[in-house]
């Protein structure tokens, strides 16, 4: 049996065109665009009076958006992160006036078949890692901080049993892991600092350090795409 559920709404059209490229290879038939609202939808096999089959769903996208925000550090923001705490509508100030805020218009700027080239590489990672899976699973999910960006390290120091076999495999130095895990333990705990009592400095805020994750992770996806003979 067929069905479909609402996916979580992203902030960006762009976004959403990039999604649905990259789901076409990575998961096939699974993420359409609504043709009556605005939106994706996902088709799924299964119960749909199933909890696991929602999940099932829900998973799948998530993983999805952590494969995008690898591709591009800056992207897949969703709507239910856009200033969280703060509800919909108008904006009014004292006397009743209404102000409208614009958010900012993200285009990705794409060359020849790179999204296809990458989506493929991502479909084939996958497949060979249960680790990598579950770290782009974290890395799509709400409200990513601190403390998710070093448990997507500690996901890799399983695969490559320790920081000296992901220096091996991946090329990353010693030097950023350890500033990644100073940042974590360091960071206030809004940001997603592991600790309440911080020891020091954090060498890098949460855009660095999201943008250092991007990077691991594409490193990762690559590597586990066999060489070509």
């Amino acid at each position: 049996m067929f069905g479909t559920y609402q996916a979580i709404a992203l902030c960006q059209r762009a976004d959403e065109d990039l999604i649905v490229e990259m789901a076409e290879i990575v998961f096939p038939d699974f993420v359409h665009r609504n043709q009556n609202a605005n939106g994706l939808r996902l088709r799924v096999v299964g119960d749909f009076g199933d909890e696991r089959t929602l999940q099932f769903a829900a998973d799948q996208f998530q993983i999805l958006l952590g494969i995008l925000r690898a591709w591009r550090p800056g992207a897949g923001q969703r709507a239910d992160e856009f200033r969280p705490g703060i509800g919909k509508g108008a904006i009014q100030d004292e006397h009743g006036n209404q102000v409208l805020m614009v958010g900012s218009v993200i285009s990705h700027r794409r060359m020849g078949g790179e999204v296809e080239l990458y989506a493929n590489q991502a479909k084939i990672a996958l497949e060979s890692s249960s680790h990598l899976r579950d770290a782009l699973w974290l890395y799509g999910r709400r409200d990513r901080n601190a403390a998710d960006f070093y448990m997507i390290y500690e996901f890799a120091k399983k695969e490559f049993s320790g920081p000296k076999g992901i220096t091996a495999a991946l090329g990353i130095s010693k030097n950023d892991m350890d500033r990644l895990k100073q940042s974590a333990n360091n960071l206030a705990p809004i940001y997603g600092g592991r600790h309440a009592k911080t020891t020091g400095p954090a060498p890098w805020d949460v855009e660095d350090q999201q943008k250092f994750i991007s990077t691991f992770l594409t490193k990762w996806i690559v590597y586990r795409v066999p060489p070509r003979t």
